[in-house]
């Protein structure tokens, strides 16, 4: 199946990706949602390499790009940002609308409930979106007809923007390398932040990236990580223990045309996947932003409603895909049967074709 056009039409399209281990959020405080707030500071050294590296996207002043060699954790240094009031341009201070922080490489990458997310090699998207709250929880009303869009359907919405992307960017270098005899993967979504990569001949769905939401502030913060130049290892037992990762790199070449140039004269391919990377992470922070605050008045189909919004991440679902319940007792094994308006889900038991509605669960 093909991927959704964008909610918002771009000039310029994206390339590559990168990941972790699980990466997702955890209920917060007043919500049902995978959403946490913690305190996290970055060091002083993040912070100067944080402020210095700031720009402006092209396509609009609103959205505010950082990018840092390494640090912490894009997540850890995104709520610095917002709880020290580091916004500024010059002597002036001054809120963008939307912001994004990347990073190539983490030392303290976390996913779901504190796991370890393996991050430290260079060569995947690592990056956090920065978005008020208000743009989510008041403004989306004002175009979607009055109506209220459900805080639990963020984790839904990110995620199809960051399948459509993989999905792209897996067509794209794989025309670039001439990789196209072969049968791409399809990008899948897994309820209720993760993307898979489901391929057709081995019927396999291996892990590709991930999605952490926190909030810090007035502000929402979504983490993202996706696997572009490697797929780390992921432990099968264990509190770190998970679906085997994939990444871009296994289904296409780095183009020799492209990437840094080493000593020898020859293209380096982590340099080449960092470069994808970056790009990746500007990308879909740029259609997350330009759905959020359109230049122009929402479309006629109202591509703000919750409708809207479940029935783009709906098209990414393997609806036949076996799940296991990560975190009870039994790991029941259960297939997804529905997905509510505010986004829970409905799923039965393969062994007793019971079925039940999960609020927070997670899935292996």
């Amino acid at each position: 199946a093909a991927p959704l056009t964008p909610s918002i039409s771009r000039p310029s399209s994206s390339s590559d990706a990168s990941s972790t281990d699980k990466i997702s959020g955890k209920p917060s405080s007043g919500t049902d949602n995978d959403m946490a707030s913690e305190s996290c500071n970055a060091s002083e050294d993040d912070q100067r390499d944080l402020m210095s590296s700031k720009t402006i996207h092209p396509d609009d002043p609103g959205l505010w790009l950082y990018h840092v060699e390494t640090t912490t954790s894009t997540m850890d240094a995104a709520k610095s940002i917002v709880a020290e009031k580091k916004f500024t341009d010059g002597d002036h201070l001054d809120i963008p609308t939307s912001f994004l922080i990347s990073a190539s490489s983490q030392s303290n990458g976390r996913g779901t409930t504190q796991r370890k997310w393996k991050s430290s090699q260079r060569g995947n998207a690592l990056f956090t979106i920065g978005i008020p709250q208000s743009s989510w929880m008041n403004d989306l009303k004002s175009k979607n007809d009055g109506s209220v869009v459900p805080l639990t359907l963020l984790p839904l919405k990110v995620g199809s923007l960051v399948a459509f992307h993989i999905q792209r960017a897996l067509e794209e270098c794989a025309a670039k390398s001439g990789e196209t005899q072969h049968v791409m993967p399809r990008a899948t979504v897994k309820w209720p932040n993760d993307v898979l990569l489901h391929s057709s001949p081995s019927n396999t769905h291996e892990k590709i990236a991930g999605i952490l939401i926190e909030s810090a502030e007035d502000w929402f913060l979504i983490g993202i990580g996706i696997n572009v130049g490697y797929a780390p290892s992921i432990p099968t037992e264990g509190a770190d223990y998970g679906r085997r990762a994939s990444c871009l790199s296994q289904y296409c070449n780095a183009p020799t045309s492209e990437g840094a140039v080493d000593t020898d004269g020859s293209v380096t391919e982590e340099e080449h996947w960092i470069k994808v990377s970056k790009q990746l992470a500007t990308d879909i922070a740029y259609d997350l932003h330009s759905w959020l605050h359109p230049v122009t008045s929402p479309p006629p189909n109202n591509l703000h409603s919750g409708e809207s919004i479940l029935n783009q991440w709906k098209s990414y679902v393997d609806w036949n895909m076996e799940l296991t319940l990560r975190d009870t007792p039994k790991r029941e094994r259960v297939t997804l049967k529905d997905v509510l308006d505010d986004g829970r889900v409905v799923v039965q038991e393969v062994e007793t074709g019971l079925t039940r509605t999960l609020v927070s669960d997670y899935f292996f």
